[in-house]
C-alpha cells in the first residue's frame, strides 16, 4: 500500500521549506510514495486557513479528507498531534528542513517521530 506524504510548506521567493508552524503554512504538499520508496504523485492543496490563527484545529480534518496518512512540518502542538492520531496519520516534526531535504529524509528512513512545541502544550498551530 503506498504512504500519503502531507508536508506543511512555506515558501521566501521560491525557497520552500518545511513550515516552522503547520497551521500557519502556505501549502500542503502531498505525496503518493510506493513500496520502493519513490514518489509516484505529487499534489499541491492550499491551506485554507492560511494567514488566519484561529481555527487552526481544524486542519488534521482536512489533511485528512485529501488522504494523508502522515504528516511533517516543523512544529506542532499537542492539541494537533492529538487530531491526527486520531485519524491514523502519524506526525513527524522536522524543524529548519528545505522542503525537498525533508521529502528525501523521509524517503531514506532518516526521519521520524514528532517532538511537541514547547510553551504549546495543548494548542494546534
Amino acid at each position: 500500500m503506498n504512504t500519503k506524504l502531507a508536508i506543511a510548506v512555506e515558501g521566501i521567493q521560491n525557497e520552500y521549506s518545511v513550515a516552522e508552524h503547520f497551521g500557519r503554512c502556505e501549502q500542503f504538499n502531498l505525496y503518493e510514495i510506493n513500496d520502493e520508496n519513490e514518489v509516484v504523485k505529487n499534489e499541491v492543496f492550499q491551506n485554507p486557513l492560511a494567514g488566519n490563527h484561529g481555527g487552526t484545529c481544524q486542519l488534521p480534518h482536512f489533511v485528512n479528507q485529501i488522504g494523508a496518512n502522515v504528516i511533517i512540518a516543523g512544529g506542532m502542538g499537542g492539541k494537533a498531534i492529538s487530531l491526527f492520531e486520531n485519524y491514523g496519520i502519524n506526525v513527524i516534526t522536522a524543524p529548519g528542513l528545505k522542503l525537498e531535504d525533508a521529502l528525501k529524509a523521509f524517503t531514506e528512513g532518516k526521519i521520524s517521530g514528532y517532538q511537541e512545541c514547547e510553551g504549546h502544550q495543548g494548542d494546534c498551530h
